[in-house]
């Protein structure tokens, strides 16, 4: 540690001076390596008895410490390597100590200090994937190891040693008290000739919780270290103790929790917007895109948004007023047609090699939003169902209509050239219900018990729980097509789909000692080459599964499949969802009523009245809704309208352009089209006449 006095200095130097030892005795009571970890920039850090220079990889931050200054690691790259021939020579005894403030929990066990080849010589000082601190060393012929019971706290300043005496055996201590040891004595260490490392794993290591596909990763601590020390001695428990209280680090935490981004909070002007999304300044460094390449629709009458971000591969979420964040997954195939039978999706599109977002219309009526991407495998970005004579392999296209009312239509694209699997079972998934749980939140803080209500077109419902366990089945009500997600928010995320053979089960929760929840967290943010580790802590951004719901395909050509799904956010109670879903589904009829204008029905593509204009004139409409054709904000395109703002009358009465009827204009290479879109809700007959500018 940095010179400071304490009660073992003390005890040293009364020794040596009334014992009459030499300068050569006074050394042998100090570190034989030690980094304080002191410099303010650069990429070297001073090993400070030998003076050899280490030099730091990857991406890393000199931070304030506990004593001067201290090196924050990223968890995935951040490592250090001090060299065989400067390390210390270790072999009856020795001693680690430093101060460490942890992040994440590693996925798997993660050296401080690791000086060891293979199990068969030398030693590792480090934490196991649940946070206990551990000593392991190679003696008298077997791998040694010594793991605390009690986990290392996240985000705060934690005093951590170990030490190993020939004559006793090894011992661990957290913030001065002795944590664990391993009375053995007679041990003898077999040395080690490689090189000392710090902060990183030695080779690539398959992570120790449940994990999928079970790929060796490469990862890095994830914290600060500080004043790191080994000595060639065994220090004693009062040693280590004084130590630990002659240092003050700084209380709380340290290292605080970083937010999902999601742009400005509370309501802002209606649209779709690029956008810089930041996260954590070590992740979003080493990120190869541009700026504004995330996209966030806004909402100018709430405080929700739908967020496009590169930390979800840019997979569209739906964020409450309190944070919470919901997805409805994507596109995902599996089995023969994926590398090694792996799960191909874009959440294994880690660098987002195929995976891209872009605004397609942005207007005060509404926002289209394209999210594309291909369905690869997470090692080497190989995509699924490669086509042998075109070299095209799966790919996904999802187009968000989004209105003002919080409502989307989601159309989903999967282009492929094997519809099945090889059991004859359809090979792709289109939809999940995903709860993403932001760093510092478990499943539980996010969910309600009372998870999923299901709904049918009768205005019947059920809702599920999951205490004592998950649901076995999603068979009540009978013919359901509408979800709602009970999270902890006001604003509650909705999935209404056409009724009739409808796809409905839950995800079964396979691990139950961590959450009563599914929990993984490889995804999102993570960057670990898995499609499926369960977590263990509420240190990472993580995900939780309920339920799939799918409708059957909207349309199907030779290479693609369509779904269409209607989804959001309400704060409605579910019986306000079943005239919104009988308005997509059951539309009113439209009439026109003369004029250049010709009518192409309602597309629930874009849960809008389509009308093509032949020229400029007056557009009159009817609409036959009734209470099972109801008319619920209904919106309307008008193509080549051209560039006049119209004037409306609804019922005959003339109406302002405003909040509750918003008018958008598009300009295409044919022309301009016209949005209308209205917060209109009605179960009887219902007119609408647009005036062009200066008519009558």
């Amino acid at each position: 540690m940095k010179p400071r006095i304490t009660l073992a200095l003390i005890a040293s130097t009364l020794f040596i001076v009334l014992s009459g030892s030499t300068t050569v005795q006074a050394q042998a009571q100090e570190p034989v390596a030690k980094w304080s970890f002191d410099e303010a920039d650069g990429v070297l850090a001073r090993e400070s008895v030998t003076g050899v220079d280490d030099k730091i990889t990857g991406i890393f931050k000199h931070v304030p410490g506990v004593s001067g200054g201290g090196l924050r690691f990223d968890g995935d790259t951040t490592g250090m390597v001090h060299p065989s021939a400067a390390a210390p020579k270790l072999t009856t005894a020795f001693s680690i100590e430093s101060w460490i403030a942890i992040n994440t929990y590693s996925w798997n066990w993660i050296p401080l200090v690791d000086q060891r080849k293979g199990e068969e010589a030398g030693y590792l000082f480090g934490i196991d994937s649940f946070g206990h601190l551990g000593l392991q060393l190679a003696a008298n012929g077997h791998w040694q190891s010594l793991a605390s019971t009690v986990q290392i706290p996240l985000k705060k300043w934690t005093h951590v040693a170990a030490t190993f005496d020939s004559a006793r055996g090894l011992a661990i201590y957290l913030d001065g008290k002795l944590a664990g040891e391993l009375l053995a004595p007679g041990m003898m260490i077999s040395a080690s000739d490689q090189d000392l490392l710090i902060g990183r794993v030695r080779e690539a290591v398959v992570p120790a919780q449940w994990i999928h596909p079970k790929y060796p990763v490469w990862y890095s601590f994830d914290g600060i270290i500080d004043q790191l020390e080994i000595y060639n001695r065994s220090l004693a428990a009062s040693e280590i103790a004084a130590e630990y209280s002659a240092a003050h680090p700084p209380s709380g935490e340290v290292l605080p929790y970083p937010a999902l981004p999601s742009g400005p909070s509370g309501p802002g002007a209606f649209g779709a917007y690029y956008a810089s999304l930041k996260y954590d300044e070590l992740w979003d460094a080493p990120r190869r895109v541009g700026p504004d390449s995330d996209v966030v629709v806004r909402f100018d009458e709430s405080p929700i948004r739908l967020v496009f971000w590169q930390g979800t591969n840019y997979i569209p979420a739906w964020v409450t007023e309190n944070g919470k964040w919901y997805s409805d997954e994507f596109v995902e195939t599996w089995g023969a047609g994926c590398p090694d039978g792996a799960d191909c999706e874009p959440m294994s599109d880690k660098q987002n090699r195929y995976a891209h977002v872009r605004i397609i219309e942005s207007t005060a009526a509404r926002a289209v939003v394209h999210f594309r991407y291909g369905l690869c495998e997470v090692e080497h970005y190989i995509c699924a169902n490669i086509d042998p004579y075109t070299g095209w392999a799966d790919w996904g296209d999802e187009y968000y209509t989004v209105y003002p009312d919080g409502v989307a239509v989601r159309k989903q694209v999967a282009w492929t050239s094997n519809f099945s699997d090889q059991h004859g079972k359809p090979g792709h998934e289109f939809q999940e219900t995903m709860i993403l749980n932001p760093p510092g939140t478990r499943p539980e803080d996010n969910i309600a018990n009372d998870a999923l209500l299901l709904e049918n077109m009768k205005g019947e419902t059920f809702t599920y729980s999951w205490v004592p366990e998950s649901p076995a089945r999603l068979d009540r009500p009978q013919d359901a097509n509408i979800q709602v997600v009970n999270l902890k928010s006001s604003w509650k995320p909705f999935q209404i789909v056409s009724p009739g053979n409808v796809l409905l089960k839950p995800y079964r929760t396979k691990e139950k000692t961590y959450s009563i929840f599914e929990w993984w967290n490889h995804w999102p943010v993570a960057q670990v080459q898995s499609s499926g580790i369960s977590a263990v802590a509420a240190d990472k951004p993580s995900s939780s599964s309920l339920s799939h719901i799918e409708g059957q395909p909207y349309a199907q050509t030779n290479d693609s499949i369509t779904k269409l799904m209607l989804d959001g956010l309400t704060t409605k109670p579910p019986a306000d969802l079943l005239p919104l879903a009988k308005s997509w589904i059951a539309p009113s009829a439209m009439k026109i009523a003369g004029g250049p204008f010709q009518s192409e029905g309602y597309d629930p593509a874009q849960r809008a009245y389509v009308v093509t204009a032949g020229s400029a004139g007056k557009f009159h409409a009817s609409f036959e809704a009734s209470a099972d054709s109801p008319l619920v904000n209904p919106a309307i395109v008008i193509k080549n309208w051209g560039d006049r703002v119209p004037r409306l009358r609804v019922n005959g009465k003339a109406v302002s352009w405003g909040p509750d009827f918003r008018v958008g204009q598009v300009r295409t290479l044919e022309g301009t089209n016209l949005i209308i879109w209205m917060k209109l809700q009605s179960t009887s007959p219902t007119t609408l006449d647009l005036i062009p500018a200066g008519g009558n």
